[in-house]
């Protein structure tokens, strides 16, 4: 165990944090009934952390990881539970300020000060949820350093056992938890995030935590209205946030306002989102709407979409938890890593068919989805073809965009917006994912063009630099390295190092892909 994080440490551990909030987003769904039984705390959260993630490169410094992490949250998270998980990152940030290792101290005041943070975000913090849980783990931080266990492992310790004793009584602090019979949801997950924190610190592997038990509440369908979750971003504010928190608080509840004077995020329930959209073109520019009729989604908990019988080569369909928007998302992904990172994103179908998926099998695939229009990211030259054909025989408004390996979908799905309608949304990813320029080794794709160059087995360095300057790296901004099924990532690490020598102000990012058949897939933009 270390005794004390680098950056890259605490930028591995977030990300195992991450996977396990993935992993356990249907649980603490499950689980959600403060402050609506609107079932989205897990996805949130999860949505939340990989959004924070996702861009953050390694560095060796922890305040520069955090203050990235931390940022990136803020413009990213989603929900009531996201957004307070957005706060608790931008504390951990103030604390490590100025720090490039994260020992036992460290943690205790990172800890303490996202307490801090998330209760200054919610206008009337209520005990017994992620607050309480956040508090007391950063309280029992604390106490482990006053008695003179300062190595990072000790701290994380004591945080994460006074968590899990946080957690098992929330139910004795909220009714409506004791009631359900569940501990409270955001709770629970910021539960799973120490607990992952902790395995990676000893270097245990990343094992399922065996969830709480739970017995999902019962939900009237004919309570009153929960109304809108309605969440925006407000750029380089003059108005004091006190202010912000009583104009805001006057048209719903849940309020979380959020952030700083350069960025605020503001989140609310309200029954009616125009108004408070309206309220905040007083104070500035709104960006990052999101608008959510908790009432579907309490519905959608309580009557899930039955699932369709599996076929061989479509046995990896996965649902969505619920419809996000008028547009459905259905993507192709020939590798595990590819999946875990569209599922990220939030397509509402990631497909992982063993063999390229027949006329029939799109159409099934479109039928899955409750959405009337449906964007599909092919990410492959013959499940293209297959796939415009079923969409010229499919009754649904179906869009094949030219996605010819997976990378081309990530950045499409990265230009998506929610708020904008169906052709804008294809015209917008289609420039995105043209904008990519991919090669795969052992085959070489150059922006999608049939260019193929063969390459022996492992990939040489040759190879890849031959590629890069062929790709034009010099002029691009980010290349990503997605690794195959059998590759070592150590040895992607010593390769990585290569390519910054060589090109010094690109910025690089490297993934488990999972592609069976490439070792190594190179995406520049």
């Amino acid at each position: 165990m270390n005794s004390a994080w680098n950056g890259e440490h605490l930028l591995e551990a977030l990300r195992a944090a991450s996977r396990a909030l993935d992993r356990h987003a249907a649980t603490l769904n499950a689980l959600n009934v403060f402050p609506v039984p609107d079932g989205d705390t897990g996805t949130n959260m999860a949505f939340t952390l990989s959004g924070a993630l996702r861009d953050v490169a390694p560095d060796p410094s922890c305040a520069v990881v955090a203050e990235r992490v931390g940022y990136w949250a803020t413009m990213r998270g989603r929900g009531n539970s996201g957004i307070i998980l957005s706060q608790i990152l931008r504390g951990v940030a103030t604390a490590l300020s100025g720090h490039r290792l994260m020992g036992g101290r460290e943690l205790a005041a990172a800890l303490a000060q996202g307490s801090v943070r998330a209760y200054e975000a919610v206008l009337r913090p209520v005990e017994g949820t992620m607050l309480t849980v956040i508090r007391c783990a950063g309280d029992a931080a604390q106490r482990a350093i006053s008695a003179g266990e300062a190595s990072l492992g000790a701290v994380l310790d004591a945080a994460v056992r006074e968590a899990r004793a946080a957690v098992a009584h929330t139910p004795l602090l909220l009714s409506s938890l004791r009631e359900a019979g569940v501990v409270d949801a955001g709770g629970q997950g910021m539960l799973v995030m120490l607990e992952a924190l902790l395995r990676y610190a000893r270097g245990e592997p990343a094992e399922l935590v065996a969830p709480t038990p739970v017995l999902l509440a019962l939900v009237d369908d004919h309570a009153a209205s929960a109304g809108y979750c309605t969440s925006f971003v407000l750029y380089n504010i003059t108005t004091p946030l006190t202010t912000l928190r009583q104009a805001f608080a006057r048209l719903g509840d849940s309020l979380v306002v959020a952030g700083d004077q350069q960025l605020v995020k503001i989140h609310l329930h309200t029954l009616r989102p125009g108004d408070a959209l309206n309220q905040a073109l007083e104070y500035g520019a709104p960006d990052q709407i999101e608008i959510a009729n908790m009432d579907l989604q309490r519905a959608a908990a309580r009557h899930p979409l039955p699932a369709l019988p599996a076929t061989g080569q479509i046995a990896a369909l996965r649902p969505p938890d619920k419809p996000r928007a008028p547009v459905g998302i259905i993507a192709l992904a020939l590798g595990a890593g590819f999946a875990a990172i569209l599922r990220d994103l939030h397509a509402d179908l990631v497909w992982e068919p063993s063999t390229a998926p027949t006329v029939d099998e799109w159409l099934a695939a479109f039928e899955r989805l409750p959405q009337h229009e449906l964007i599909v990211l092919p990410n492959d030259g013959q499940a293209a073809a297959t796939a415009r054909q079923a969409a010229a025989r499919s009754t649904r408004r179906v869009e094949v965009l030219p996605s010819a390996v997976a990378p081309q979908g990530i950045a499409a799905l990265l230009a998506l917006n929610f708020q904008a309608g169906f052709e804008q949304n294809v015209q917008a990813m289609t420039a995105a994912l043209q904008r990519v320029r991919v090669a795969a080794l052992e085959r070489i794709h150059a922006g999608g063009a049939a260019d193929h160059v063969a390459h022996p087995a492992p990939a040489e360095d040759r190879a890849v630099m031959d590629a890069l300057h062929r790709l034009k790296a010099d002029q691009a901004d980010i290349a990503t390295l997605y690794y195959g099924n059998g590759v070592d990532p150590a040895r992607v690490k010593e390769l990585v190092g290569r390519i910054r020598r060589v090109f010094p102000a690109l910025q690089i990012e490297v993934h488990a892909g999972g592609q069976p058949e490439s070792e190594l897939i190179l995406a520049l933009e």
